[in-house]
């Protein structure tokens, strides 16, 4: 008996249970005001009390277009179950003819086709003509598979993977060079921001006018204050608000670093062998200067500092020899003076005892010349 009572309510709890779930399935599907079906009861479209409505089908790819409902031009809503295609808007010709329709493609808006299968198109004249492209926009194509065209008078160009976005500033075409690139047209520039107050980030633009960050005549600028230039010069931060910890260094000590720090010329692995550099190694720059924030880059900035530290010191070096041989030279003026006068002196004094002593050895000579001419005549010559 208790066993036939234990069975009694575990059925009973099983009954509840299926109704339950019945209840909360009704439930969740509204109530049908519309149903339509084939010959065969599948339902085919329905429209529901909350105002949802569906419409169904049988996706078989419909190899001869017959399965289409409308072709040609006309503004209508269409549902394409035979290639699970979709179309809204209208078209001015046969962008949804059957042959212009992939099978599991959307096109929307004003004269857009998507003929390639997955592919998605809308907005005006917009054309996505590759498997799982993407054109959305004004006079977009996309051509390449799995490809994307996106603003004003952008187009993939058969590139397979390729990005292209481009603003409205040209009616000129922007087109993918190759394949698997990102491709923009941005005349006003392209501003990554990294922080949700937009406090940080990177600025690419013309240099026409001033980034985010403050810069000028800067193609890339960034939120630290480093930028490049439009004639290509990479500037460093440097404004002293934005440093402390200030120490005292000795030139002299960082040329004699310098001095012993192993410049090399080499290559990168990843570059050709005919590109060569010159320079030290970061793990010895490092190791002497003990600068920057690891051991495997130099930073522009210090090696900058380096060598006008070193300038530095080599210009007081050169300017401490230059003032020794300023030195040198006006002691030898002063000694080159001194020179002369003692030679002047030396020379008058000379003069003075010199030429009374000459006119006495000419008087010493004449005469000799002639007392020998008239004493040692023969006495025959002399009758």
């Amino acid at each position: 008996m208790k066993k036939n009572l234990l069975s009694i309510l575990i059925f009973n709890k099983i009954l509840c249970l299926i109704l339950l779930v019945s209840n909360i399935a009704n439930a969740q599907t509204p109530d049908t005001l519309l149903a339509v079906r084939d010959n065969l009861l599948n339902s085919r479209m329905s429209v529901h009390t909350n105002g949802g409505f569906l419409l169904g089908g049988t996706y078989d790819g419909d190899a001869f277009g017959t399965g289409i409902v409308a072709n040609g031009a006309g503004t209508r809503l269409m549902w394409y179950p035979q290639k699970a295609a979709f179309r809204v808007g209208g078209v001015s010709g046969t962008q949804w003819d059957s042959a212009n329709i992939g099978d599991y493609s959307f096109a929307a808006g004003e004269g857009c086709r998507a003929s390639a299968a997955h592919a998605t198109a809308f907005g005006l004249r917009c054309v996505a003509a590759q498997q799982s492209s993407f054109a959305v926009g004004e006079d977009n194509t996309a051509t390449g598979a799995a490809s994307v065209a996106m603003g004003y008078h952008a187009h993939t160009n058969a590139r397979q993977g390729s990005f292209v976005f481009a603003d409205r500033s040209t009616v000129d075409t922007i087109r993918a060079s190759a394949n698997h690139t990102a491709n923009w047209r941005v005349s006003g520039g392209f501003r990554i921001f990294s922080s949700s107050n937009l406090s940080t980030g990177v600025t690419i633009q013309s240099g026409a006018s001033v980034s985010n960050w403050g810069q000028s005549n800067a193609v890339i600028s960034t939120s630290t204050g480093a930028y490049l230039s439009t004639g290509g010069v990479w500037t460093n931060t440097s404004d002293v608000n934005k440093k402390h910890l200030f120490k005292k260094i000795s030139n002299e000590e960082i040329l004699q670093k310098l001095r012993a720090l192993d410049i090399k010329e080499w290559s990168y692995k990843f570059e050709d062998e005919s590109i060569r550099h010159i320079g030290p190694t970061a793990q010895d720059f490092h190791a002497a200067f003990n600068l920057g924030t690891d051991t495997k880059s130099i930073g522009t900035i210090d090696a900058d500092g380096i060598l006008m530290a070193a300038t530095k010191a080599l210009e007081m070096r050169t300017k401490k020899q230059s003032d020794d041989i300023d030195k040198l030279i006006t002691e030898n003026l002063e000694l080159r003076k001194r020179l002369d006068i003692l030679e002047k002196h030396t020379f008058l004094d000379t003069a003075s005892i010199s030429w009374p002593l000459v006119l006495v050895l000419l008087s010493l000579i004449i005469g000799g010349i002639v007392y020998k001419r008239y004493n040692f005549i023969p006495s025959s010559t002399k009758k």
